[in-house]
């Protein structure tokens, strides 16, 4: 399935709000429909460092999440994370 890494919550925009949803699936237990744009560092585990490395980005300017990033498109690397549609 096509998505964007980083765009979480799917607003079509990368910011602070997705690592919120990150940090609330991973704390609160919310339900996130697309792992895979989740996992904003692609190791194949959607975890804290997910949300982590996404803040780095939008605040510290450090490396952007790998591709599909700012355009949507197929997960590149093999992992158990999915999308729904």
């Amino acid at each position: 399935m096509l998505f964007v890494r980083g765009d979480v919550n799917k607003d079509n925009a990368i910011d602070i709000g997705d690592a919120v949803v990150i940090l609330a699936h991973l704390f609160l237990s919310q339900p996130i429909d697309c792992r895979d744009a989740a996992d904003s560092n692609d190791n194949g585990i959607l975890e804290l460092a997910d949300a982590i490395y996404l803040l780095n980005y939008l605040f510290l300017l450090q490396a952007p999440p790998p591709a599909p990033f700012l355009e949507a498109g197929f997960d590149p690397t093999e992992d158990e994370l999915d999308c729904q549609q």
